[in-house]
Order: C-alpha cells, then structure tokens, then sequence
C-alpha cells in the first residue's frame, strides 16, 4: 500500500511536467537516429544503383539491316561470326548495375565476396579504381565469373580493398527485377557490408528534404509553445483552487 502510495505521489509530482518529458524523448530520439545517420558511417559502404539500357529504334533497325546484308553478301563465316554476337550483345544487354564498394576505415578491409542472384544474361563488365594498377585490373575482371545455371555473378577469389580507397563494378546484360534488394551480398572477414540504393524524391518528399531544417524548427518551437500554455494554464487552476479553498 505504501509503494501504491509513492507512486501516486511521484505521478502527480511530475504530472505538470508529461509533455516535456515526452518532448525531450521525442527530441532525444530524434537527435541520436540524426548523429548516426550523419556522424557514423560503416567499414564498408556499398552504392548500388541500376537503369534501364533502351537504345534508339533506328539503331535495332540499321544493324537489322547490316546483319542481313552481311549474311547475303560474303561467305565469310568469321565477319558473319562476329556480326551475330553484337546483334545478339544488343538484344540482351537491357540492364546495367553499378556496384561502389566504399572502404571508409582506416585499416585494409580484407576478405571481400561479392555475390549477385537473378542475373539471367551478363553481357560484359568493367572495374574501375583509383588504387589498381592494371596488371590488378585485368586480374580483378578475369575474377569475376557468372554462372550460367544457377543465374549468380561472383568473386571467384576475394579481394582486399586498401584503406578510404573504393572499387566500382559495372555490370551490363539482363537482371530479373524482382526482389533486386535482397539479390545483392556482399560480405568480407569481419562482417557484412551495408548497402546503399539511390532514391528519387518526389512530391511532398521533396518539401521534407530540402526544408528538414525548418520544420525540425518549427516543431520544437511549437512544442516549446503547448508546454508554456500547459504549464501556464497548470499553474491558473492550482491558483483558482487556492482562492476557492
């Protein structure tokens, strides 16, 4: 009875108070999901971003056009050779991924797989580095292999990524759409890496991203403000009670 009775008291103690206590939640939360998302960054980032390969009509029609006349022209099985692969390079390639592999640590990040499903065609691909040489160049692009049967791209051996250095991978051909997110994994000796996908804002979206400021201004002004005639209107009612008494 005794502890129901504490309580009581310690709620009706700070009873004036709830609506700063939950302001200060409210701006505490907010103010530690800011600083990680701002101030801590991962070991390793990955950026992916991907788009849509259309080429222009005349272009499917032009080369159309040169393949059959190549086919009824020569009998050069070499030149009709290579003809074929590139009208059939610019049938399948319809996609292309971009893979940013960002070493933020200032230590080698060593160890790292890199694994992609749903990869029906891949047509060619590149890397890009400001540390490789191109000896190691031509070494990373013969490592990166794509299986035909189980449709994955992956690193035949691991790499190690030197410290705030990066590593771009350019992927062209055909990659099934769905569940594209979950179809990237990449991983290296202490742990996994955090992924990244480019969003276009629209709408409303755009007013909250480039007014964040503003409106985080706006709100604790208006919170100050309802706390103030709270507490102001608390503090009338405990006098008028006072006078009746």
């Amino acid at each position: 009875m005794k502890f129901t009775d504490n309580i009581k008291r310690l709620n009706k103690a700070i009873e004036p108070y709830y609506l700063l206590i939950t302001m200060l939640i409210f701006f505490l939360v907010g103010f530690i999901s800011i600083a990680k998302l701002i101030f801590s960054s991962p070991d390793l980032l990955v950026t992916v971003s991907k788009e849509n390969i259309n080429y222009p009509s005349s272009i499917n029609e032009d080369y159309s056009d040169l393949f059959k006349f190549i086919q009824d022209s020569t009998d050069n099985e070499n030149i009709q050779y290579i003809s074929m692969n590139v009208y059939s390079y610019l049938n399948k390639t319809k996609h292309q991924w971009v893979l940013d592999i960002n070493n933020n640590s200032s230590k080698t990040i060593k160890a790292i797989n890199v694994r992609l499903s749903n990869v029906t065609n891949l047509t060619s691909w590149g890397v890009s580095s400001s540390y490789l040489l191109n000896d190691e160049r031509k070494r990373l692009m013969n490592n990166i292999i794509h299986q035909d049967a189980s449709g994955i791209v992956y690193f035949k051996d691991a790499v190690d990524l030197p410290p705030k250095a990066n590593l771009k991978i350019y992927l062209w051909g055909e990659f099934n759409n769905y569940d594209w997110i979950e179809s990237i994994h990449i991983d290296h000796e202490n742990g996994t890496a955090k992924l990244e996908y480019p969003e276009s804002f629209y709408g409303y979206r755009v007013v909250v991203a480039n007014y964040f400021f503003e409106i985080f201004i706006f709100l604790i002004l208006t919170f100050s403000l309802i706390y103030y005639l709270q507490i102001n209107n608390y503090v009338t009612s405990k006098e008028d009670s006072s006078n009746d008494n």
